[in-house]
């Protein structure tokens, strides 16, 4: 439901992956013990890592609002026996007591940690247990017991060297091991890139916002005579109050138990063998079974969103939709191309075609940038690929715009190379974005042109001319 996920963390711009991600978080699937002797976790852990300064710690600080039950702690100030359990002795009786950790606390709950890369390496294999078998078993000054961790862990990690470098794979790029980054259902590749439109956009909504907040304007806002600062909707719906989407939550996860009768379970099984052959070609992220659990869990989740009591083909395509996300976004730069070709079917599922369009678009852009590097032999400035926009259910208008902004780019590079400096206006033959929206069977982009989208980001069209024109 685009609404459930437009209403995830409104006062932060962008970050579809993100927003999507936690709300299957938030919801979760159906914890499983078959044969009453091996339990099978519903919870969906998510790890975000990217970029200093962009907004992960506000991701958690917000789950830790919506939740009914939250534990926020950082990984540089929790260890091991804070983070599961410890004992001491009681000041009185002088007796050994057992007292729990965030993740104990946090049980039937979410439990967030900042700084998640900061820990020490045997706080970290600590937590393995409770993030798998959702218990923590204690063996302390004669106290033999296991507590219950069923909790999801939403964790925040910075890259080593504190920027994330696209060249190397997401295990290169932090300090986590193996075992522990398996354990997170959902990785979310957090990265600062530039664009002119959208910084600008940014910046105003951030003054606005703290223009508007100010001590001295409580009481214009109390009246309602201050609007309150808005941004353009990437799900293209109006989010829903926090208080309904609190209490939303709690209804879907006491009320609603999807059941996987009607899941297509021959799409898992593919999906699940051609990931393996793509981690076994690139070296990156070994997939294992656990992927399969995961998948399952978000196709849960997404049927709990909807209040549905069975698993449906939508749930399974945006649970491989995700899954395919954060698995691509976890590779290196140079092969994340391919892979989104050899996935396409399945990343483009129930795009509108304006979605479709901005998503050529963008890739034209691109193409010309790499042409013109080879060229001209000049160094591209950075201009990386918005994959956060590659997202289930967006409508054609934003697709067109990712194109169209990738062919921007490639002009921009040319530009610079061939008159020493950027242009005011750059020129995007039309030619090149029709031929890329026809090849998904998109022939008409009236629509396109005549969006808000279209001249929010300064484009125009020249019907004449044949081109497209950003002014910057």
């Amino acid at each position: 439901m685009p609404q459930i996920f437009a209403s995830i963390a409104p006062s932060i711009y962008g970050h579809e992956d993100i927003k999507r991600g936690l709300a299957l978080a938030l919801f979760g699937g159906e914890p499983k013990n078959p044969g009453g002797k091996h339990k099978v976790r519903g919870d969906i852990n998510v790890l975000l890592c990217g970029d200093p300064g962009t907004a992960k710690s506000q991701f958690l600080k917000y789950v830790e609002k919506v939740s009914s039950r939250a534990i926020f702690t950082t990984g540089q100030g929790a260890s091991a026996v804070g983070l599961t359990a410890y004992v001491q002795r009681h000041p009185v009786s002088r007796e050994w007591t057992l007292e729990a950790g965030a993740l104990v606390l946090a049980d039937r709950g979410v439990c967030l940690i900042d700084e998640f890369d900061k820990m020490n390496d045997q706080d970290r294999t600590s937590i393995h247990e409770a993030m798998e078998q959702q218990s923590i078993s204690i063996s302390k000054a004669g106290i033999v017991t296991s507590l219950q961790a069923r909790c999801t862990v939403i964790a925040a990690a910075n890259p080593i060297g504190g920027r994330y470098d696209p060249s190397l794979t997401f295990s290169e790029n932090v300090d986590l091991t193996e075992p522990i980054i398996s354990r997170f259902d959902i990785l979310c590749v957090v990265r600062d890139t530039v664009d002119p439109v959208q910084d600008e956009m940014l910046a105003r909504f951030v003054v606005g916002s703290h223009v508007r907040h100010h001590p001295s304007n409580k009481e214009e806002e109390r009246l309602g005579s201050t609007p309150e600062p808005t941004m353009p909707n990437t799900f293209g719906v109006e989010p829903l109050p926090q208080d309904v989407l609190k209490k939303y939550i709690i209804y879907a996860k006491e009320k609603v138990h999807p059941k996987l009768n009607q899941m297509d379970q021959d799409k898992v099984a593919k999906m699940y063998s051609d990931l393996r052959k793509e981690s076994m070609a690139t070296g990156s992220i070994p997939i294992t079974v656990r992927h399969i659990e995961s998948m399952i869990r978000m196709a849960e989740a997404h049927a709990r969103i909807h209040l549905r009591d069975y698993v449906i083909e939508d749930d399974v395509n945006m649970a491989i939709r995700v899954m395919l996300e954060s698995f691509i976004d976890t590779q290196k730069f140079s092969v994340m191309r391919s892979m989104r070709k050899t996935f396409a079917r399945y990343l483009s599922f129930r795009r509108d075609n304006n979605e479709l369009l901005l998503f050529i678009l963008k890739q034209l852009v691109a193409e010309q940038v790499t042409y013109q590097r080879n060229r001209f032999g000049a160094q591209q400035d950075t201009i990386e690929t918005f994959a956060r926009y590659l997202s289930f259910r967006r409508d054609n208008n934003e697709l067109l715009l990712f194109i169209l902004k990738q062919l921007v780019a490639e002009q921009v590079t040319y530009q610079r190379n061939r008159f020493g400096a950027q242009q005011d206006t750059i020129e995007v033959p039309e030619k090149d974005l029709v031929d890329k929206a026809r090849q998904i069977n998109i022939h008409n982009l009236s629509a396109f042109y005549d969006s808000e989208l279209f001249r929010m980001n300064k484009f125009s069209h020249d019907v004449k001319q044949k081109i497209i024109l950003q002014q910057f």
